[in-house]
């Protein structure tokens, strides 16, 4: 065993909880005392997209970057970025209204959506064991929400919209990365694309719910220069640690897999709960901590599904949509993380398999400048 190894992942998991579950905090006490989700969203989305800007431009040459064409980026990019920052937007504004444990229990229906979107982008097919991953998350997050003391009807309905455009997120996001004929399948060139239409598709849905408001309101436009300052360096710190979570993110998946970064998120979605039950003052009552486990059970279960299928992933090397094969080293981690079913017949499914190869890259330059 490589005991060298594994103190390296273990040190990036640890790197990955220590921002996912920083900024799920973060936003529920930002967003419980600055009445402004939509807006300070679009300005961490702005701030995220300029660092990435800046990052491409001083590490990519010219000649390396990849270029979109005009067709492409209003069929494929913007309905992905629509959606991120719907997501997005949506799961900060519910933080007015609902729980941490509510939020994260939520939020972890985007299971259910993500396979029914995949089903209907045709990127998995119907299974038996699907339908009851949906079911045990269903029924789970129905008695975690039953005769809860800190229910919203707003908050959750919210939250769950968010949920739902996630999993339409997600699955568009992934036909972007693994089609290398798009151009976008290195994750710093899609992050660079997607990143600024995602604050300007907010941004009138932050000045129609909230500019009116803002005017008007002492945290914003009508507030002092120590108000001013200290709304600056909370909008900062958000987006901070929205970039310092994406590059954990990257840096987990190019030393392992999703799988592995599925798993750490069932752990993850543990440690949120017992730290809200316990610090952040949450009340679970027994049915809601039988709905945890049911729901818990669920994704667990689709995780195991995950793992069973990478074990019989195809044999022979993955091809782009033109058929060119992918360089050697990208293809051995699609044989190792492969996410979906068995060997699948044409190239339009074929393309769709989901490689952490795709999405290393981005990891690996991270990696590189920081060791």
């Amino acid at each position: 065993m490589d005991w060298g190894y594994m103190l390296k992942i273990l040190a990036q998991i640890l790197f990955y909880y220590t921002w996912s579950i920083s900024i799920t905090f973060f936003n529920k006490w930002c967003f419980s005392n600055f009445s402004f989700p939509l807006t300070v969203s679009f300005f961490h989305m702005t701030i995220v997209s300029h660092v990435i800007w800046f990052y491409r431009s001083y590490t990519k040459p010219t000649s390396e970057r990849d270029s979109v064409t005009w067709p492409l980026f209003f069929k494929r990019v913007c309905p992905a970025a629509l959606t991120a920052s719907l997501d997005i937007a949506l799961s900060n504004w519910s933080f007015m209204y609902i729980t941490v444990s509510m939020y994260t229990m939520c939020k972890s229906s985007v299971i259910i959506f993500i396979l029914v979107a995949a089903i209907i982008f045709k990127l998995e097919k119907p299974k038996l064991l699907s339908i009851v991953v949906v079911i045990l998350i269903a029924i789970g997050l129905f008695l975690f929400t039953y005769q809860s003391t800190s229910f919203n009807l707003f908050g959750f309905i919210l939250v769950m919209t968010a949920s739902a455009i996630s999993g339409l997120r997600w699955v568009l996001s992934q036909i972007l990365l693994q089609r290398d004929s798009l151009g976008l399948s290195n994750t710093l060139e899609f992050v660079y694309h997607v990143e600024p239409v995602m604050a300007i598709s907010i941004l009138p849905l932050a000045l129609g719910m909230e500019g009116s408001e803002m005017v008007l309101s002492t945290d914003f436009i009508m507030a002092d220069k120590h108000q001013s300052l200290w709304v600056l360096f909370v909008v900062v710190a958000g987006a901070f640690l929205a970039l310092m979570l994406t590059f954990s993110e990257y840096l987990l998946l190019s030393s392992t897999s999703s799988i592995t970064i599925s798993i750490c998120g069932i752990v993850k979605e543990i440690a949120i709960l017992v730290l809200a039950s316990t610090v952040g003052g949450d009340k679970l009552s027994s049915i809601n901590v039988v709905g945890l486990v049911v729901c818990l059970s669920g994704i667990s279960l689709h995780v195991y599904m995950k793992y069973k299928n990478s074990q019989f992933g195809p044999e022979d090397p993955i091809e782009d949509v033109k058929g060119v094969p992918k360089n050697p080293a990208i293809q051995s981690s699609d044989a190792e993380c492969n996410d979906h079913a068995p060997l699948l017949q044409n190239e339009e499914e074929r393309a769709s398999l989901l490689s952490s190869g795709s999405k290393s890259s981005f990891g690996d330059e991270i990696s590189t400048r920081a060791g």
